[in-house]
């Protein structure tokens, strides 16, 4: 076995076959990425490699186990400021994976874990690629989401690779495939089982030396991939991907931009790579890719223990949470409980008889056969992940657990009386979390021996899809506490974001004065579907009415009767959202609610006529400072910016940059406007004061900007400075 020269991020062998093995392990870093400094010693070794005699075969691969590669390094893409370096940075790797490319001899890159963005990029580069068929391999192009474009030749060898049509959905969406989805879309030509990986990588290495490798690909693969390589076939692609992605282009000009660079890989021959690379260039200035590049670190600071706590790591290693208890196997309970499964800790299913118990271990099997048909689990591995959770009706049986979650009625008292049993029966150890969505959680913890031992963990429903995790520190919880549930939060996949137990925690304490000025409107005799449709071209994923119908209207009605101490008005949207309740519109789950709903599908609006008598009179567009809303947008977001603010103020939340990640991701607020803190700067924090005092005029005191709003307008403040807002280009 021959090595080469010494590199700091790579190891370089060859062995008696003339195979030259390049196994990447950048140093410091959990999982690979791309740096100047792994690209430049990449560069050398493929110089080297040109250069050397008696190489039949190059081989790509980690040289870690958390997986290949997660991409090119955030931070430094981020850090660009001007036009020229990022033209700089695209060049290199263009012209870097083209020398790859070029290569004389065959290529093949191994992907175990990761292997995203460049990853890809450097993989589509090669002539083969095989991947290891875990649930940790995740196979693609997720720029879009950061507001840009692959630009190291993603969209021109994608294409051609695995059709148009494919390729489209990946860079369009920024989804990822595992292993066998990878293989049968002919992104990878070989899926291998973990249990042959080592044995099969050698087999594959010997028939790509003799000539023996075909690829496999499906009659229907091998159909879409022709007939969009077509002129014709690709026509119809583009078309119609056009106008799906129209409505959004205005808000999201990556998409656009990436439908320009595939057509170009086609149309443009070897001057596809110069638009890619122009188009990429254009979006890093854009501010919707600085708000996206903003929300991602925002999303990595979250992830920190360091960011919600002094605490060290340590105090989360030596006392690790193993086995959850769940109470209640509801919807969310049930969530709670699969997805505990699916992320290896051991868990305990408690219900109050053995009906209940039953309807949730046929909700929680429902949910882990969806998970397994999705990822193509095997029939061992879903029998092995469902064998971790038991079901109970007996609370002596959540004795062993080092974390209770409760997920019962929503009623105070019923709360109450689980803490105070499971107090009695669980460990001194063991952490006692509420679920609730509004209720105080302090209130909760007075019935036990241990109000250091208490918090909230407030998932979103639907479990699995929603990231966000609100984890509320109670007034007496410590700071190991806090550790060690942020830490779970972490092991389960999810985002946390720490809150001070105040009514409606964060997100929906904002989002309430939201969905209650809709109701509001609607009493005025605004239209329901008119109210949506505004607030979706404002960049929602849906409107404040379809999201009360979705959420149930008895739901929101509970939590806005939560909130009468801290926002204003309330009383005025329990009323008729009591009303519909109480005939029986709690929205979709009943069939009706704001609008009629038939197998599950979305109807006219109700004409519900909640009061309102006359037209709508429309105050002037001349009265408000300019800040890119409609008359009916302003009225719907400040009350989010407005409610932002104050919690801000009254340190709900101490950071700016988390109240933007949590309403995001908590609410799909506009992610092309960075949150709502982002959004107050970026009108300017005097227009947003003026706009306040206008709106106020008009419909009352729930407007009037708050104290630290009017002062930091007063003293030129903003809540971002220029790191956090993203690069500045000229």
């Amino acid at each position: 076995m021959k090595t080469f020269h010494q590199y700091e991020n790579f190891k370089v062998t060859e062995d008696d076959r003339g195979v030259v093995t390049v196994s990447i392990n950048v140093p410091g870093r959990p999982l690979n990425v791309i740096t100047p400094e792994v690209m430049n010693e990449l560069a050398a070794i493929i110089a080297a490699i040109e250069h050397s005699e008696g190489v039949r075969a190059v081989v790509f691969e980690s040289g870690k186990e958390s997986g290949f590669l997660a991409g090119a390094d955030v931070s430094i893409i981020a850090g660009i400021d001007s036009p020229d370096e990022a033209t700089r940075l695209i060049v290199t790797g263009q012209s870097l994976f083209q020398r790859i490319a070029w290569l004389p001899m065959p290529t093949i890159l191994v992907i175990d874990g990761p292997c995203l963005g460049g990853g890809l990029e450097w993989a589509l580069a090669c002539d083969y690629r095989i991947a290891r068929n875990s649930s940790h391999t995740k196979i693609g192009l997720p720029e879009i989401q950061l507001g840009l474009i692959p630009g190291w030749g993603g969209t021109q060898r994608l294409p051609r690779l695995v059709g148009t049509h494919v390729a489209m959905d990946m860079i369009l969406t920024g989804k990822h495939f595992g292993a066998h989805a990878a293989m049968r879309i002919g992104l990878v030509d070989l899926a291998v089982d973990p249990d042959d990986w080592d044995a099969a990588r050698q087999r594959f290495v010997d028939s790509v030396l003799a000539g023996r490798v075909t690829r496999r690909l499906s009659w229907r693969s091998r159909l879409v991939a022709a007939l969009s390589r077509s002129r014709i076939g690709r026509h119809a692609v583009f078309k119609m991907a056009s106008g799906k992605v129209a409505r959004k282009s205005e808000h999201y000009p990556a998409l656009p931009a990436a439908m320009r660079a595939m057509q170009a890989s086609f149309d443009s021959g070897p001057m596809g790579y110069q638009i890619e690379r122009e188009e990429f260039v254009k979006l890093l200035s854009t501010p919707t890719s600085k708000h996206l590049l903003s929300l991602f670190f925002a999303r990595e600071n979250a992830r920190k223990l360091s960011t919600w706590t002094t605490t060290p790591s340590s105090v989360v290693h030596d006392n690790p949470i193993r086995r959850v208890g769940v109470i209640g196997a509801g919807a969310m309970g049930a969530g709670i409980a699969q997805l505990s499964a699916v992320r290896d800790f051991e868990v305990v299913v408690k219900e109050v008889n053995v009906d209940l118990l039953r309807e949730g271990h046929a909700r929680i099997e429902k949910l882990m056969m969806s998970v397994a048909n999705r990822q193509s689990w095997s029939e061992e591995k879903r029998s092995r992940t469902l064998g971790r959770i038991e079901y109970t009706t007996s609370p002596e049986d959540m004795r062993g657990c080092d974390l209770i979650i409760e997920a019962v009625v929503e009623k105070a008292s019923v709360k109450a009386d689980v803490f105070a049993e499971m107090d009695r029966i669980v460990s001194p150890d063991s952490v006692l979390a509420s679920n609730t969505s509004s209720l105080s959680v302090t209130r909760m913890s007075d019935s036990t021996m241990r109000p250091h031992r208490v918090a909230g963990l407030h998932f979103f429903n639907p479990v699995h899809r929603m990231e966000l995790v609100e984890v509320v520190r109670c007034d007496g919880t410590d700071e190991a506490t806090v550790a060690r549930l942020v830490g779970f939060v972490k092991a389960m996949g999810k985002t946390p974001v720490v809150t001070a137990d105040r009514p409606g925690f964060l997100v929906n304490r904002v989002l309430f004065p939201y969905l209650g000025e809709a109701v509001r409107m609607l009493r005025e005799g605004y239209q329901a579907d008119a109210i949506d449709r505004e607030v979706r071209r404002f960049g929602m994923p849906m409107g404040p009415l379809e999201l009360i119908d979705q959420v149930g209207l008895d739901v929101a009605m509970h939590v806005a009767g939560s909130l009468d101490t801290v926002c204003a008005g309330v009383n005025e949207v329990v009323a008729p959202l009591t009303r519909m309740v109480d005939a029986g519109q709690l929205g979709k789950k009943s069939g009706g609610g704001f609008y009629r709903y038939r197998n599950g599908k979305k109807g006219k609006p109700f004409d519900l006529a909640l009061d309102h008598s006359g037209d709508v009179h429309l105050p002037s567009e001349h009265d408000f400072a300019a800040d890119g809303l409609t008359l009916t947008q302003r009225r719907l977001v400040y009350p989010m910016l407005i409610e932002a603010v104050t919690c801000h103020q009254e340190h709900v939340v101490d950071l700016p940059w988390a109240i933007d990640l949590a309403m995001v991701l908590g609410t799909g607020f506009a992610p092309f406007r960075g949150g709502p803190l982002h959004m107050v700067d970026a009108i300017g924090l005097k227009r947003v004061v003026h706009n306040c005092e206008r709106l106020r005029h008009l419909y009352g005191d729930r407007f009037a900007a708050p104290d630290e709003l009017v002062g930091m307008a007063e003293r030129g403040e903003c809540y971002f400075g220029r790191a956090e807002l993203g690069p500045v280009m000229s």
